[in-house]
């Protein structure tokens, strides 16, 4: 079973979440959002870059098509989500 923390934002455009498994390993995502709907993706930043402008599949440059880097506003307007 996978665990996520709260969402950690580094600074207003940047939203991270950790994510642990059962056996205890511990990975880092960064959070994509939807536009306009209460969706978020978390997107490992071993198959994402990070750095892109939007989120973008890094062996082959596409984008996750319909997201983008999710906001700490986002995460305001959707706080719900986010909290047990």
């Amino acid at each position: 079973m996978l665990t996520p923390s709260i969402p950690i934002a580094t600074d207003a455009d940047h939203v991270w979440v950790f994510v642990s498994a059962s056996g205890g390993a511990v990975d880092v995502v960064r959070l994509a959002h939807m536009p306009g709907a209460p969706r978020f993706i978390g997107l490992p930043i071993e198959a994402f870059d990070p750095s892109a402008v939007l989120p973008t599949y890094s062996p082959t440059g596409e984008l996750v098509t319909g997201f983008r880097w999710a906001t700490t506003a986002d995460i305001d307007t959707y706080a719900d989500l986010f909290t047990a």
